[in-house]
């Protein structure tokens, strides 16, 4: 099975086709990353115009916080490649975490995410995923408990319901 067909593919595609909607109702143009923009030279997903201001972003999807409460830094993408994950390659603006079950979207700014990666090693978890989510290997990140990721690491707070 390709990853295109998991489900947490299929999820973070819904989450992603969501969040577009949602920042075009706030004024954005969202314009989508070609493949070499996203996966070579790490950019993000999207790239967000308004007038003169441009972003780049990278969309995360959190549907687990809503349970366990944490959001995910990804450290490692494939154990097996030891490929480094999104907290260590993501050179987007800003990485927009959604955590719409929670009503609310963090935004990191991906260098002060790496700037506090050492303290955040020494305080939190890092664990790796289950065996069945992806084909063959697995995924590491540091679970960083929501309040403190919306009070020492989010630049900015979006609340979906006011």
């Amino acid at each position: 099975m390709g990853i295109t067909n998991k489900t947490q593919f299929k999820r973070g595609m819904d989450v992603e086709t969501w969040l577009d909607g949602f920042f075009r109702e706030k004024g954005w143009t969202i314009q989508r990353a070609t493949a070499h923009q996203e996966r070579v030279l790490c950019l993000g997903d999207r790239l967000f115009i308004k007038g003169p201001i441009r972003y780049w972003v990278e969309y995360k999807s959190g549907i687990q916080t809503y349970y366990t409460g944490n959001v995910f830094l990804e450290t490692i993408s494939v154990d097996t490649a030891n490929k480094p994950g999104w907290l260590y390659t993501c050179k987007a603006d800003y990485i927009m975490y959604a955590i719409l079950l929670n009503d609310k979207i963090l935004v990191f700014d991906p260098d002060y995410l790496r700037h506090c990666e050492p303290t955040l090693k020494r305080a939190f978890r890092e664990v790796a995923t289950c065996n069945n989510q992806n084909d063959g290997y697995r995924t590491h990140g540091l679970l960083i408990p929501l309040p403190y990721a919306e009070t020492h690491l989010a630049v900015q707070i979006i609340k979906m319901c006011a």
